[in-house]
């Protein structure tokens, strides 16, 4: 079945030549010219990415890729004009999966997009039983078990949470605010400040070495993520 990719760019001509360049390599495009276009897309399609532009017209890329994160994991790669490292930064913080900056070569955008499918076709280790796996921890999300070596962990309900956001995205940098919002629930929150302290004890039940993590590792400046399958750790077929 041919993956289906969301180009968002107010940039007719840009469409139209990326739309040619993905159809010739198998894929199936959908276009919106502006964010609020876009996040109808979003709502009706079963899409394998979304190519994000950050000036858009109505609602910015920005604020479109916010809204696609509170209803969706699908990957996204942000396209902009500027160089400036700062709206790169934004971008990854508030979820961006990629960032290519314009002009681009389409050979470099297609091997992006290679790369990203291959990572995220495989449902980030989510076998077809809907479990988790990451080298040698496995993680049921309808069960709430988590096993390393075939051997059962005793986590928190917050260190659960945790571990299944960090293993859903791995190679994705969480902030210690945004893994606060997401595994607070009603009265019950957070403060990022604690996330420091969550982490070190999960650590401690699921690394081999807690001193030398190979699970999850600390993005410096950023906060955490969980190692990708190709450095570190191995997929379940």
């Amino acid at each position: 079945m041919e993956e289906t990719i969301l180009l968002v760019d107010d940039d007719a001509a840009l469409l139209e030549v990326m739309s040619i360049v993905l159809s010739s390599e198998g894929y199936r495009v959908i276009s919106a010219v502006d964010g609020a276009e876009a996040l109808r897309e979003v709502d009706g399609e079963g899409l394998a990415l979304v190519i994000l532009d950050v000036m858009l017209p109505r609602i910015s890329g920005f604020e479109v890729l916010k809204k696609i994160r509170e209803k969706s994991d699908v990957p996204v790669v942000m396209l902009t004009a500027k160089s400036q490292s700062v709206d790169k930064v934004v971008g990854l913080e508030l979820g961006a999966d990629d960032y290519i900056t314009k002009p681009f070569d389409t050979k470099e955008l297609l091997a992006r997009i290679r790369a990203i499918l291959r990572r995220f076709g495989r449902q980030e280790g989510k076998d077809r039983d809907g479990v988790l796996r990451l080298g040698a921890l496995e993680l049921d999300p309808n069960g709430y078990t988590v096993t390393r070596d075939g051997e059962p962990l005793e986590l928190t309900p917050t260190e659960f949470k945790i571990l299944a956001l960090l293993m859903r995205r791995p190679g994705r940098a969480f902030t210690r605010t945004q893994i606060s919002e997401a595994v607070s629930t009603g009265a019950h929150y957070l403060a990022s400040r604690y996330i420091d302290v969550h982490i070190s004890r999960l650590r401690a039940k699921v690394e081999s070495d807690p001193k030398a993590p190979q699970i999850i590792q600390t993005v410096p400046s950023v906060g955490y993520r969980a190692t990708r399958p190709s450095v570190r750790a191995t997929w379940s077929a």
